[in-house]
């Protein structure tokens, strides 16, 4: 067993070195949840019917909020601030799960352009780029990889949040004592207006809900980080391909001794000037789309991160300071900073990728190519120095150096918390 998963996991049945790779049968898991959220139909012009699937993530998602929100208002009149913690933790994270769908929905034609562009990609890799081809393929394997991490790990936090509550549940079931009392644990802090959640079969329906809304919503993130990583890999490969051609842009380019030699090296400078050019605005394109579709779920977390670290850390304390170890919580809160790290460490590593192509152009002796090109050098410099399209009024940059900001912030929240009497 475990030496299929790392055939699988290295692709040891694919040659790199010859023949054509599809670029879908290459990500396939990608690919087929692609297929599975209905944003991969590339053969149908009209965007596909988004009823299935979605519609139940939407709902279930919707209705635990509900839940949660009901919660809150509760804590309050109560003020019981662990309560109002926990809940307001599942609220944010439940209202990113609807974000998520509706920027999917929203956003269906940004995605055929990214399939798109990896078709194109691969296609290039194996005919005209040819040359390129392992380097591309090593890029291509780490891509994978990835995915395949983070899905694992996605899978793992709802399966670890499930398997502790249902060891809580045994565990209370098997210490229960009718004279001390007490309820069932549920995974979410479920309360309702003269609505008994410890009562069967109340209960019962409570727990399953709950279960069956964190397996849908591990789901529905695992689409949204595969995506994501595959897109930014696919920029950053892009950029490989723009500086490899700005490094062989005058490979076989000397000084021309008649005037017919001067005729060819001028065209052949223009010719591969012109694919250069092709593939930096296909680049900055897919940028662009990457930007349309995860601006808000970006900026959003980046608001967002630190509060649920802050509160799930809070509300963990509180109930070990009671005797109880929340696990779930524990699980959620190394959830939430890891799945933050990604895109951070993704942005900043983008960041430096497009910023290299400005030092691809200056590491060629562009000084012998004459004056015909250096005017596309220059733009294509100074493009590469702006700034990613992933700002906006009031949020700081996507990088690592925000994610540590928005950690120490939450932390010192945390401690501030700790310290006051409520």
């Amino acid at each position: 067993m475990w030496k299929k998963f790392k055939a699988f996991y290295n692709k040891e049945n694919y040659d790199f070195t010859k023949g054509y790779i599809d670029g879908y049968e290459f990500h396939k898991t990608f690919y087929q949840i692609m297929v599975a959220f209905k944003v991969a139909d590339l053969s149908n012009p009209n965007p596909p019917s988004y009823f299935n699937q979605n519609l139940v993530i939407f709902i279930s998602g919707f209705t635990a909020i509900t839940f949660t929100c009901t919660s809150i208002v509760h804590g309050f009149e109560s003020f019981d601030i662990p309560l109002i913690t926990e809940a307001g933790t599942y609220t944010i994270v439940l209202f990113y799960e609807l974000l998520i769908v509706s920027c999917t929905w929203r956003y269906l034609p940004q995605f055929h352009h990214l399939l798109r562009a990896i078709k194109d990609d691969f296609h290039y890799i194996c005919t005209t780029g040819e040359k390129y081809r392992v380097q591309y393929f090593q890029t291509q394997l780490k891509t994978w990889k990835i995915c395949i991490i983070m899905s694992i790990f996605t899978v793992a936090i709802p399966a670890g949040m499930i398997t502790f509550a249902t060891l809580s549940l045994v565990y209370f079931l098997v210490t229960y004592d009718p004279e001390v009392g007490g309820s069932r644990p549920l995974l979410f802090p479920f309360w309702m207006p003269n609505v008994d959640f410890g009562a069967s079969p109340v209960y019962e329906m409570a727990f399953m809900f709950a279960n069956v809304n964190v397996i849908i919503y591990a789901y529905n993130y695992i689409f949204m980080i595969q995506t994501q990583i595959v897109w930014i890999r696919q920029i950053t490969s892009k950029v490989d391909i723009v500086n490899w051609s700005i490094q062989d842009l005058l490979v076989d380019i000397r000084p021309a001794t008649s005037e017919e030699e001067s005729m060819y090296y001028n065209y052949l400078i223009q010719t591969r000037m012109r694919d250069i050019v092709i593939h930096n605005q296909a680049m900055y394109r897919l940028m662009e789309d990457y930007a349309i579709v995860y601006k808000k779920l970006l900026m959003f977390e980046q608001k967002c991160c630190g509060p649920v670290v802050c509160l799930t850390s809070y509300s963990l304390a509180s109930k070990f300071d009671e005797g109880e170890f929340q696990a779930i919580l524990l699980l959620l809160c190394i959830a939430t900073i890891v799945l933050h790290f990604i895109p951070s460490y993704l942005c900043t590593f983008l960041a430096f990728k497009v910023s290299s192509v400005c030092d691809a152009c200056w590491n060629i002796p562009f000084w012998n190519a004459g004056p015909v090109i250096r005017t596309y050098m220059v733009l294509i410099m100074q493009r590469s120095l702006r700034p990613l399209p992933l700002q906006a009024a009031g949020f700081e940059d996507i990088s690592i150096e925000t994610f540590s900001k928005k950690m120490t912030n939450a932390y010192s929240m945390f401690n501030m918390l700790r310290q006051t009497n409520l």
